[in-house]
């Protein structure tokens, strides 16, 4: 009401006003033809006296300031009545006119009017008219308010308190407001709303006394199947540690077989090469005995015997080095003893065993480990995981392929290394890969596959050696095992298996 009422009452000011100038305007333009007309004879006869008497007719008009009447073509003044204009304040307006005489301009009269009379009267307009919409604002702002808090605050209080009554579960006395508007559809709705609850609640009450019958035995249940749950895990886990045994045992195996092959051909040339020098000194004896040895026989003889003692040496060599490092690596392998080592040389240790197995397949394995990277942690434990990885890559990634490539790689990052194991096989479908590391899964079940090996990994990084292992792959381009380890492992191992704890 007030925005209405502040753009209307300037603008009606604003009307007032010029209604007001238009009327003055009027006025000023009717006294102009009046004195051009009385005026006409006495300027004629040029009579100022009788001239100022017919004049005093307008100037009797208290907005008048001056009078001015002058000759033509002379320009001389005839009259001029200018006696209240010093007691006016303006504005003034003049509006002049010609005297004729028949038909003839005799002379012009000036007639100034001021605005005062105007201007007080616009004022008192202004003043009455702002007081008159102020105080019907007013009362109308007050009727509105009594009539607001009457039809629409004192209801939506009472409504109010019933919603709150409502929240607070108070549901027993009825909602009701006899009013035919909103406000009485909406108390309405309320009592509905009300009932609706009531009857809600006391189907909950039923449900609770029933849900109180049923827990005693729901609780019996639970208890037996819980049990029951026991028996199945601590069955499932004795399994796991069997099969866990069987694939350490089944590794260690298959390590010894290659351990063995490789010391064949080594011992094999050893075993030429001395039968080869018995032949010799046998035959370099008979020649001693029968008296027929030639200084050539027995520089022969001494050159043979130096070539036979270095091919010896050699063999017995190769063979001690792979004796030696299958030594360690079986110590390793079959306990968790804890050591400092150099990645590097760990690694190449147990390549030089796997070589054996890959050398019958089409595949080969690359190391690109700095040399530097000491860790004070689990060697067998590490190299299992190692010898997992490869052997997981040849059975599954790289299975049917006429050609392929692993590759090991080791980068320090401040207290830890993160090791790299990638293959470009076939690659880990994407609606498999999250599952690899779940114990028993496989892809090969009653193929050989246990489904442990990748699961054994996983607990070793995370349990025993305090890393962390990710798999990515891209079928058709490869899969890729990123480990992190620190390179000082927590602690000491678990008196019990680590390979059968939970992740």
């Amino acid at each position: 009401m007030t925005v209405p009422a502040a753009i209307l009452i300037p603008y009606h000011l604003h009307t007032i006003e010029t209604a007001a100038q238009a009327r003055n305007a009027e006025d000023h333009n009717r006294l102009v033809e009046i004195l051009s007309v009385i005026l006409s004879e006495p300027l004629w006869q040029i009579t100022p006296e009788i001239a100022n008497i017919s004049s005093e007719v307008v100037y009797s008009d208290p907005r008048v300031a001056t009078i001015e009447v002058i000759t033509l073509p002379d320009r001389k003044e005839f009259i001029k009545n200018d006696t209240r204009k010093q007691t006016q304040k303006g504005p003034f307006t003049s509006m002049e006119r010609e005297i004729k005489h028949g038909g003839q301009v005799i002379g012009q009269v000036r007639l100034t009017l001021a605005e005062d009379l105007l201007q007080e009267s616009l004022a008192s307009d202004f003043r009455r008219y702002v007081t008159t919409a102020v105080l019907s604002l007013i009362l109308a702002i007050i009727f509105i308010l009594v009539v607001l808090q009457w039809r629409l605050v004192q209801p939506v209080r009472i409504l109010m308190g019933e919603s709150d009554r409502l929240a607070n579960g108070e549901l027993n006395d009825p909602i009701a407001l006899n009013r035919e508007d909103e406000l009485g559809h909406l108390a309405t709705s309320l009592e509905a709303t009300r009932q609706a609850l009531q009857r809600s609640f006391r189907e909950l009450e039923i449900k609770n006394q029933q849900l109180l019958e049923y827990s005693g035995t729901l609780e019996s249940k639970v208890r037996q199947r819980t049990q029951e749950l026991e028996t199945a895990l601590t069955n499932v886990n004795s399994a796991q540690a069997e099969l866990a045994r069987v694939e350490r045992m089944a590794a260690l195996g298959s390590m010894v077989a290659g351990v063995a092959h490789e010391l064949n051909t080594p011992l094999g040339n050893c075993l030429l090469v001395a039968s080869t020098l018995e032949e010799e000194t046998r035959y370099l004896v008979k020649m001693v005995e029968e008296g027929k040895m030639r200084r050539s026989d027995l520089t022969r003889y001494a050159a043979t015997a130096l070539d036979s003692t270095k091919l010896l040496l050699r063999g017995l060599q190769q063979s001690a080095h792979l004796v030696g490092d299958f030594k360690q690596v079986a110590v390793d392998q079959s306990s968790a003893q804890r050591r400092q080592f150099a990645l590097l040389v760990m690694l190449q240790e147990l390549t030089a065993l796997l070589h054996s197995s890959l050398r019958k397949t089409p595949y080969t394995l690359e190391l690109n480990i700095p040399a530097d990277i000491q860790l004070d942690s689990y060697p067998g434990l590490l190299g299992q995981v190692f010898t997992n990885l490869v052997n997981n890559a040849v059975a599954h990634g790289l299975e049917g392929q006429e050609e392929g490539h692993m590759c090991c790689t080791a980068e320090k990052q401040d207290e830890q290394v993160m090791i790299v194991f990638e293959d470009n096989g076939k690659g880990i479908p994407a609606d498999i890969i999250n599952r690899i590391f779940e114990p028993f899964f496989t892809t090969k079940f009653g193929q050989g596959g246990s489904g442990l090996g990748l699961s054994i990994t996983f607990n070793i990084i995370s349990n025993v050696l305090g890393g962390s292992i990710h798999a990515s792959s891209v079928v058709g381009v490869g899969t890729r095992f990123e480990i992190k380890l620190p390179l000082i492992a927590p602690g000491e191992p678990e008196p019990s298996n680590p390979l059968l704890s939970k992740r």
